[in-house]
């Protein structure tokens, strides 16, 4: 079996090949539109590879298969953490109806799906007067009704599912197979955790029929804009991403809370390969897009910088102590949280001005 790292690593390596060359903004925006198509086909593939495992979990419950299990979603979440920077202007992941909260949104009410502690009758699958039958739609009615936090289908319900609460200074959450086996309700528990994973697929597959080359989709009337319209919007995912959703709600506002609930995947302990996952995608746009290689800005100072800063905070996040909910309470991992915070938020701010000189001005 290859492992979990080398596939990040393969991926990785294949968005992220260099140029040299000059180019135009028309290469740049073309080279954007394959490299988000084929983020998301590879997204789609391991969300893929997510639902059978989750599947053959909850048909023969036992330690191997949970943890299989549990492998593959940290395998998903590496390829879908890398296109959360294709966010920010209005595109099929974020625009009116899409699906991006159906996907990743948090933090997460645990009590809003299952048991809890202190509250063993808790959640939609205990609720069995309320609602008889989980099916897609009943979940996608509920996620998000009547409180942010009231989050009922995504990566995070499944990880939940999977791990439960965390509770542990060094280690993730410990729930256990048996949920699935004898446990109360455990038959709905399944059912829940299958349709959810149903819903994943779907809402990925979606994404990447909008991306595909030669269809009447959102990737032909992205291509369609003026040059500097289209670019404006991909620097726009790359500089939200950077300066205010990764470097702001996603650790800045852990680094002040210093509350475990506000870490991005705080059942599984992996939110510091979310950080890291985040940050590549990034990195991976301003690479295909040869972005740095336009002539207004080759060989310049601030194209230099970005280079500098991209090496930096890829060293840099990558020595985020684990877990990050210990992390954010210790000085060693704030120091160096903060520091990241401030790495990015600087490399927002060069991106911005990259933006000007080629006259596809971002206000950040």
């Amino acid at each position: 079996m290859i492992s979990s790292k080398n596939l990040v690593l393969s991926l990785s390596l294949v968005l992220s090949a260099p140029s040299f060359a000059q180019t135009t903004l028309k290469e740049s925006i073309q080279s954007y539109s394959e490299h988000v198509h084929s983020s998301y086909a590879e997204t789609l593939r391991r969300g893929v590879l997510l639902q059978k495992a989750l599947y053959a979990f909850t048909e023969t419950p036992s330690l191997m298969t949970q943890t299989v299990a549990k492998e593959t979603w940290k395998y998903a979440r590496e390829a879908y953490g890398q296109t959360e920077v294709f966010r920010f202007y209005n595109g099929p992941i974020d625009r009116d109806g899409g699906p991006e909260g159906l996907l990743n949104s948090w933090p997460l009410d645990e009590a809003y799906i299952d048991y809890v502690k202190g509250a063993p009758n808790a959640g939609i699958i205990n609720n069995t007067s309320e609602f008889p039958e989980i099916t897609k739609e009943l979940l996608e009615s509920l996620n998000e009704l009547d409180g942010e936090k009231n989050i009922s289908t995504g990566y995070h319900a499944i990880e939940f599912l999977l791990w439960g609460q965390d509770f542990y200074t060094d280690g993730p959450g410990q729930r256990s197979y048996t949920d699935y086996v004898d446990a109360p309700n455990a038959a709905r528990r399944a059912v829940y955790l299958n349709t959810i994973a149903d819903m994943l697929v779907d809402h990925l597959a979606s994404l990447e029929e909008e991306w595909r080359v030669g269809e009447e989709n959102f990737r032909k009337d992205f291509e369609s804009q003026k040059d500097t319209v289209a670019l404006k919007n991909l620097l726009s995912g790359v500089i939200f991403m950077a300066g205010d959703e990764l470097s702001g709600e996603r650790m800045y506002v852990a680094y002040d809370t210093q509350g475990q609930e506000d870490e991005h995947s705080c059942f599984s302990d992996m939110t510091h390969m979310d950080i890291q996952w985040n940050y590549w995608g990034i990195e991976n746009v301003i690479k295909a897009t040869n972005l740095l290689n336009q002539p207004e800005v080759k060989g310049s100072a601030i194209a230099l910088r970005i280079e500098e800063r991209m090496t930096s905070l890829h060293s840099l996040l990558a020595t985020i102590p684990v877990p990050f909910d210990q992390a954010i309470a210790n000085d060693e991992g704030r120091a160096i949280i903060l520091n990241s915070v401030e790495e990015l938020e600087a490399l927002a701010r060069d991106l911005a001005t990259v933006s000007k000189m080629l006259k596809a001005p971002v206000d950040y």
